[in-house]
Order: C-alpha cells, then structure tokens, then sequence
C-alpha cells in the first residue's frame, strides 16, 4: 500500500513506502506522549518548588495568612479595662499601674506595634493614690507565629537592655498573652487577653 503526498504538484505525486507511512501515522502519539511527559515533569518540579517555599515561610516564621490586623485588650488578670495593678515594693509601699487602654497591631511581614495608655505613681505606706496624667507610649518589635503560638521580640531602645521576649497563645481572634513584671525587686504576673477589632487602624 502507498500514500500519496500531493503538495508538490511539479514535482508529481510523491510517493512513500509501507514503512514510512508507518512512522508517520505514529508519530503524533509519540509526539504527544513527550508533550505529557514534559508536562508531568513540570508540574512534579512545581509541587516541588511549592513544597520549598512554604518549608522555607515556616522556618522563617512571620504572620501566618489570617492573623495580621488590630486587637483591642479587653482584661488584665480578669479585669475588663481600665483595670489597676497593684506591685509590692518595700516596707509596705506599692506601685500602682492602672492600664487605660491597649491595642495590639499585627503586620503581615511579622512586625507588630503596640499602643497603650497607662498610668502609674509610687504609694507610700499608709497613703493613698493621687490623681496623675494619663501617658501614651508604644513598643515595636517583631513576632513569629506558628500552630497557635506567637513570640514576640520587642526592639531594644537605646541604651536600655534587650526587653524579654513574650510568648503569647492564639485562638480565633483572641490573643492571651502573660508575662511577669519586675519593680523594685517584687515581681508580678500579669495576663492580657486581646480580641480582633477592625475598628482600630
């Protein structure tokens, strides 16, 4: 049996053999088995590059998708703020820090800054706390999250020595965080349980 080709009407009618015929009726599906093939190939390399990647984002840490955003603080040792703190110092003087307000800001690049409102004086023995001003500061640092854990590493500001870091748990959008405060030779635990506000910037 022959095959005639006729796209070269000057040169007449070309004709190839059985087994020519042969090779040319197969090769589209060799053709298109390497094409799969290739394809395969490329998408083994692609899940493999994926796979990479997120080992190298959970090793890394930062902000797992879904976290990043504002929490407002709602308690301090079970108490709904304003909530006040009372710290023992020596013969019978107490310091007392009132917390007003706290929010907690959590970036995608695993940075996060946190703005409170506070105020806080020294009370002798036998007296009692005064009214004073209400101050503003702020803290900034990084964190890492992973699996409903998050630790946060506050920036070192001038010649004032590395704060601690501060381990904190998260479920939902609810962060509880405890980590113990240090005066005057006295220390005391404190607990701060902040909720998700989209409120807040």
């Amino acid at each position: 049996m022959t095959a005639t080709h006729a796209f070269f009407p000057k040169l007449g009618p070309l004709r190839l053999g059985p087994r020519v015929v042969d090779v040319a009726r197969t090769l589209p599906s060799q053709l298109a088995g390497f094409l799969n093939a290739q394809i395969a190939s490329q998408h083994r390399r692609t899940d493999l590059q994926t796979i990479l990647a997120l080992g190298m984002l959970a090793l890394l840490g930062g902000a797992p998708s879904g976290i990043d955003g504002s929490y407002l603080a709602h308690t301090m040792n079970g108490h709904v703020l304003p909530a006040e703190l009372r710290v023992p110092v020596t013969a019978g003087n107490f310091r007392l820090f009132r917390l007003e307000q706290c929010v907690l800001r959590l970036s995608e690049d695993g940075q996060f800054t946190l703005h409170f409102r506070y105020y806080h004086q020294l009370v002798l023995r036998g007296g009692k706390p005064t009214s004073t001003p209400v101050k503003s500061e702020s803290e900034s640092g990084t964190f890492k999250a992973r699996a409903g854990h998050i630790v946060f590493a506050p920036t070192r500001k001038g010649g004032r020595k590395a704060a601690t870091s501060i381990s904190a748990t998260i479920v939902g959008d609810e962060i509880r965080a405890s980590y113990v405060l240090e005066s005057g030779g006295s220390q005391q635990r404190v607990s701060l349980t902040l909720r998700r506000d989209a409120s807040y910037w």
